[in-house]
């Protein structure tokens, strides 16, 4: 599994960069770019998609105040979330249970819903780089290329270049994640079952 700096690397020989860094901390403009957009690229892919790797669950409890909106109840927000994918539907309906991302009074991020006792599946920010998909890996090293390559190389078309093929890869990469796993065929309806 690649390492930040061999993502960085991959990054810089994508754009075509004749400079090798061993380190992210040294003083080069290299390491300072990849520094700038690093963990910003990584956040934006990894909330792109409910990728399984960074899924999570939790089911925190209520808090209590006024609850903003026409929600009954309000939950806090994951500290290590990117973006909320949605609830656990406790009677398996098949229906999704709305919610609401925002703020309360106290200025805290808060999930809003009509759910009791909710568990929320969420993408977690995965920072610990060993623990990516291969084929994540390769679309973050794609995406920090395209937002590299104008400070570097001061190349429109290689910034270009570099979008498309990340777009690529982060599509390909959707699909083979999303195909990963067993979904149950949804219930018959009621009036399908009687006429059985």
């Amino acid at each position: 599994m690649a390492s930040e700096v061999q993502i960085a690397k991959l990054a810089l020989q994508h754009i075509g960069d004749r400079w090798d860094i061993s380190d992210l901390t040294e003083a080069t403009p290299e390491a300072e770019q990849v520094n700038l957009v690093f963990a910003d690229t990584r956040d934006a892919l990894l909330r792109q998609h409910p990728w399984n790797f960074a899924k999570k669950f939790t089911s925190p409890a209520a808090l209590t105040g006024t609850v903003p909106g026409n929600w009954d109840f309000m939950y806090s927000y994951p500290p290590d979330a990117v973006r909320i994918n949605g609830i656990v539907d406790p009677l398996e309906t098949g229906i999704p249970i709305k919610f609401e991302v925002g703020r309360n009074a106290s200025d805290l991020k808060v999930i809003l819903t009509d759910q009791v006792s909710a568990e929320f599946y969420y993408t977690m920010r995965v920072t610990d780089t060993v623990q990516f998909d291969p084929e994540f890996t390769m679309a973050f090293s794609y995406a920090l290329a395209a937002r590299l390559a104008m400070p570097l190389t001061g190349e429109r078309a290689i910034m270009g270049d570099m979008d498309t093929i990340a777009r690529n890869i982060v599509n390909s990469a959707w699909e083979t994640d999303s195909n990963e796993g067993i979904e149950e065929n949804p219930p018959e309806a009621t009036w399908i079952q009687a006429r059985a």
